[in-house]
């Protein structure tokens, strides 16, 4: 069996597929799958997918899809998150696991020190209000011709080419871009990080990864700016006059104002976070230039798990326009990459797609992670100390905030291993890379 699939039928609007093996499926939290069930009711929805890294959320749960009507569909505030295009990126080194051996507290410090991060913490770069308006309609590109802090060639590795179309910083509250400004160059907290990886073992001999190749990754997003945003708009949402079928899904039309003005704020958050992703990528670049003079860095991929985006797909028979919501889940097109990070003391691994029928089947997404199977109040009541540490398998990690990181524990997480042979069984992506941490920055 390659999905679970429920029909479309009753106040269901829409069929749900769900890709995940038997072992992962019967551990699907009940709650997690009835928040499927509650999307597929909302209007205009065409189809809804779960991924094997499924868990409860805001309204959609992590690592849900649907897709509505382009033309006269919907858009929820609440499905794309607090947190717009949180995503992933990857940096790759000609550094060898060797040469990093006895300097990993060194390199864990200076990310302490010379990267902004924890709740509420605010960057150390200065941008003037035309020049965060410029960044967070214009991304990357703007950033790095301006600013200087990149290389063009980065931007071919960056999903959109780093600049998600109509943003517009017009529709976004004073209250957000106060919030943002501060904050544009910061990893922020929860389960943010910056780790410093090996690479494991290399599944596919045709790439250019090598076995005990260091690597980097980086995971944040838009920070208060985005959040802000969302919370503006989800407020909006609910105060129309409209009988929702989930209040944490309240939608606007498309073709409204408000849907309208959503999505060029939201654009602007999905901006703000990949220049967020680009400015730490040059922090440590030059930490490690400093560190290991003369060596080579290049970008390998960023992507975003959080956001709605137009495109084309097959749905019933009907090949057209939708926008796609996806919640802790990425896009993975055909003869394309994407990145599935663990935990701080699990791995992480470089993915493919597996170019198969299901990969239209499941609207070119795949799971953004392992999953959590415990909440953050539950992880801290009932994780010891002592077993966080021994989860860790002598992982160098600290906290810019010094929270405890009890509710960040690989306990807390899926076991990546799992979810790995789920997305391998149900014939949607295989292993590139696998990646092991050696030390890590959490927020």
């Amino acid at each position: 069996m390659f999905y679970y699939k429920f029909n479309k039928e009753n106040d269901r609007n829409s069929d749900i597929l769900i890709f995940a093996n038997k072992n992962i499926y019967e551990k699907i939290e009940k709650d997690a799958i009835k928040q499927l069930f509650n999307t597929s009711k909302l209007p205009k929805v065409k189809l809804v997918v779960g991924m094997p890294d499924i868990h409860i959320g805001y309204g959609l749960p992590i690592g849900g899809i649907f897709a509505s009507d382009a033309e006269n569909g919907i858009v929820s505030p609440g499905a794309v998150g607090f947190d717009i295009n949180c995503g992933v990126r990857l940096l790759k080194t000609d550094l060898n696991k060797n040469d990093t051996d006895k300097d990993l507290n060194v390199i864990l410090n200076h990310f302490k020190n010379r990267i902004p991060a924890g709740l509420g913490e605010n960057s150390n770069l200065k941008f003037t209000q035309k020049e965060f308006k410029d960044v967070v309609e214009k991304g990357v590109p703007y950033l790095i011709n301006k600013f200087g802090l990149g290389k063009t060639s980065d931007i071919d590795n960056i999903e959109d080419h780093g600049s998600f179309p109509n943003a517009d910083l017009d529709k976004v509250s004073n209250k957000a871009i106060s919030r943002g400004i501060t904050q544009l160059g910061s990893l922020g907290s929860g389960n943010h990080f910056i780790e410093l990886q090996y690479i494991d073992k290399v599944f596919d001999s045709s790439s250019n990864f090598k076995e005990g190749q260091i690597t980097v990754m980086i995971h944040t997003g838009s920070r208060g700016f985005g959040h802000q945003i969302a919370k503006d708009y989800i407020d909006k949402a609910l105060n129309q006059d409209i009988d929702f079928p989930v209040k944490n899904l309240a939608y606007f039309n498309i073709n409204s104002t408000d849907g309208q003005n959503y999505l060029k704020a939201m654009a602007a958050a999905a901006n703000f976070a990949y220049v967020n992703r680009q400015i730490l990528y040059q922090k440590v670049n030059e930490i490690l230039n400093e560190l290991y003079p003369g060596i080579s860095t290049n970008l390998f991929y960023d992507l975003t798990h959080n956001i709605a985006r137009f495109e084309r797909h097959s749905i019933d028979n009907s090949k057209k326009d939708f926008l796609i919501h996806r919640k802790g889940t990425t896009r993975l097109d055909y003869n394309s990459y994407s990145l599935l990070p663990g935990s701080m003391g699990t791995a992480s691994y470089v993915i493919k797609s597996a170019n198969s029928e299901y990969t239209a089947k499941s609207l070119k997404s795949i799971a953004h992670g392992s999953g959590r199977v415990m909440g953050r109040r539950e992880a801290k009541r009932t994780i010891s100390k002592k077993e966080h540490l021994a989860s860790l398998n002598k992982v160098k990690v600290t906290s810019s905030s010094g929270d405890s990181l009890l509710d960040e524990s690989p306990l807390v997480y899926k076991d990546i291993e799992e979810v790995i042979s789920s997305i391998i069984e149900t014939k949607l992506a295989l292993p590139v890379a696998r990646l092991k941490p050696l030390a890590v920055l959490k927020g």
